[in-house]
C-alpha cells in the first residue's frame, strides 16, 4: 500500500473545495501596523477576492478577539460586527472593507502587552466562506 503525504491530501483536498464552491474566492486581511497602544486605534482592511463567476456576499463578519480586565479578572474580550449585506459582485472583482476599531483601555495582560487577533469571514452564496486572521499585539 502506498503512502500519501498529509501536505498532499490538504493541497488535494482544498482544490476539490475551492472547485465545488466556485474557485478561488479568498479573504485578506491587512493591517500595516502589528503593534497598537492601548485605546489607540486598530487600521485594517479586508478584501474578498473574487476570480471568476459572479456571485453574492451574504455578509462579511470581522471579529477582534483578545483578553480584557474587568473588576479584577480577565475575561475573553470579542466583538464582532457584520457588513456588506447581499452584496453583489461581479466576476474578476474584489471587495474591500477598511476597518478602524478602537483598542479597549484594559486590554493589556502585563507590562510586556498582550496578544489579540482579528478575523474576518465572508459568507458567500449560502454555502462557502473562506476566513482569514491576523495576530497582533496590544502595548502599554
Amino acid at each position: 500500500m502506498g503512502k500519501i503525504k498529509l501536505s498532499d491530501t490538504m493541497q488535494f483536498l482544498s482544490g476539490k473545495f475551492n472547485t465545488i464552491a466556485g474557485g478561488g474566492v479568498e479573504v485578506v486581511l491587512e493591517m500595516p501596523e502589528d503593534n497598537i497602544s492601548i485605546g489607540g486605534e486598530l487600521r485594517a482592511s479586508a478584501r474578498v477576492k473574487w476570480p471568476r463567476k459572479a456571485g453574492k456576499i451574504d455578509y462579511l463578519q470581522i471579529s477582534l478577539k483578545g483578553q480584557v480586565q474587568r473588576d479584577g479578572k480577565w475575561e475573553k474580550y470579542i466583538q464582532s460586527a457584520e457588513v456588506a449585506h447581499e452584496k453583489e459582485l461581479p466576476e474578476n472583482h474584489e471587495f474591500v472593507v477598511p476597518i478602524v476599531i478602537v483598542i479597549p483601555e484594559d486590554a493589556v495582560l502585563s507590562e510586556d502587552g498582550a496578544n489579540w487577533s482579528l478575523f474576518a469571514r465572508a459568507f458567500i452564496n449560502k454555502q462557502f466562506d473562506p476566513r482569514a486572521e491576523i495576530d497582533f499585539h496590544v502595548v502599554p
